[in-house]
């Protein structure tokens, strides 16, 4: 009998709320993250952007972090253990700590062994490399470096630093493709559930480039211009599909999942937001910043996750799209759409979680597999925000600046990464 894989429990740290119950009230309200940055290293003289979608209120010991652990992890990897603890609690999933010393949980009910965890970050422990290396080049002595700062900024260091935390000792794996990666490791949690390998997965990405030491991160993508410049109106700056688009809104956060074989699921009589029933991912192999041009690679990769799981394009009511606000790839994500779905493109409707929350790099597919799972369980789709003027190029319905109720039976949820790194997710209502 095939293995069914189901949604069970939601944890998000996001620029327009934490917590699953906050970001979705402020997503159907069409609230904006995006905000003119006040950080000690922002000068006007040097960025052209100033303006971002930060996570505001986070404190790493309202999620079971502790002191101890603080001083040693990054902050890309306190948001990853944050969103893992939400969403545990979000599943029914009960952390019981057993070594105070290390500060290690085990989760009720379930054998570590059958417990996998992936998680996706782009750039990892940013603001300790800053620190560090800026210690070490300043000073040319250990004095400033901190001890732990290997292991701290390496990008696996969510995954590992969450399979610790919870003793998860099936799989454990990071995933480092860009903006793909939280929607990647979704889709590798899936896949080893479906092949028996696992029973339980917290699965997502997590990313924090831009409440760093020195604004670095936000420094790299200022000089590729690939943001907004809309600086003296930053909430209405991330605005994808509009005819006015000049560019992404840098974010940060965090989503972790927990998915879980559906007889487990049923056996613990959790809720269950959404089944998975696909995941497929490719690659442009074609430029480390654009997308190609033709599309033939995201075509290919919608229609094979279509045909290869048993739904056809008439099954399809909903995409979350990868979205970013930027002039090409809002355009060339449209004709893809267009090229799969033909004549039903424009009955579907395709929003961009990007234009509330701007984009969060590897934590932002995450987030968006998160919102499609909550759309489906609630019958409501958030809507695109800031939408205005129509352009003749990108012309589906793209919900503009109201949430709607819809019933959505199945879902697309797209992301694309620098580097060509294509990948989406085919979720279903659980009937």
């Amino acid at each position: 009998m095939s293995i069914r894989v189901v949604i069970t429990g939601l944890g998000i740290i996001s620029s327009i709320g934490i917590g699953k119950d906050e970001f979705w009230m402020n997503s159907l309200a069409g609230k904006s993250g995006g905000k003119k940055l006040d950080y000690p290293w922002m000068n006007g003289n040097v960025f052209y952007t100033h303006i971002g979608a930060p996570v505001t209120n986070f404190n790493p010991i309202d999620f079971s972090i502790l002191d101890k652990e603080i001083s040693i992890i990054d902050k890309v990897s306190a948001f990853a253990l944050a969103a893992a603890y939400m969403a545990l609690l979000d599943a029914g999933l009960r952390p019981m700590l057993y070594d105070a010393k290390k500060s290690f949980n085990r989760i009720e009910g379930i054998d570590p062994e059958r417990l996998a965890v992936v998680v996706g970050s782009g750039i990892g422990g940013l603001t300790t490399t800053e620190i560090s290396h800026g210690q070490w080049k300043m000073n040319a002595s250990r004095k400033g470096v901190k001890r732990y700062s290997l292991p701290m900024l390496i990008p696996n260091a969510p995954a590992a630093q969450v399979a610790m935390k919870y003793q998860a000792k099936a799989e454990c794996k990071a995933i480092s493709t860009a903006c793909a990666a939280g929607t990647m490791a979704i889709g590798d949690a899936y896949k080893l559930i479906k092949a028996g390998e696992a029973d339980y997965a917290l699965a997502g990405g997590a990313e924090a480039a831009l409440s760093d030491n020195d604004g670095y991160g936000l420094m790299g993508f200022d000089l590729l211009s690939t943001m907004s410049t809309r600086n003296d109106d930053p909430e209405h700056a991330s605005r994808p599909f509009d005819k006015n688009r000049d560019g992404f809104v840098l974010s940060e956060g965090a989503s972790i999942l927990v998915l879980e074989r559906l007889e487990n699921a049923l056996a613990r009589g959790t809720g269950i937001y959404a089944e998975i029933i696909g995941y497929e991912t490719n690659c442009d192999a074609y430029s480390m910043m654009m997308l190609e041009p033709n599309a033939s690679q995201i075509i290919r990769l919608m229609k094979n996750l279509i045909g290869r799981n048993g739904v056809s394009i008439d099954d399809i009511d909903y995409i979350n799209a990868h979205g970013t606000s930027t002039v090409l790839n809002d355009k060339i994500e449209t004709l893809a759409i267009k090229e799969v779905f033909g004549k039903k493109a424009h009955d579907l409707i395709v929003t961009s979680t990007k234009s509330m929350t701007g984009h969060a790099i590897a934590a932002s597919g995450a987030i968006e597999a998160a919102s499609t799972a909550l759309t489906i369980k609630h019958g409501k789709i958030p809507p695109t925000i800031n939408y205005e003027t129509p352009d003749p190029e990108c012309d589906l319905n793209y919900l503009p600046n109201r949430a709607a109720d819809k019933e959505v039976r199945v879902a697309l949820s797209n992301s694309y990464g620098f580097g060509g790194h294509n990948a989406s997710l085919l979720i279903k209502k659980f009937e």
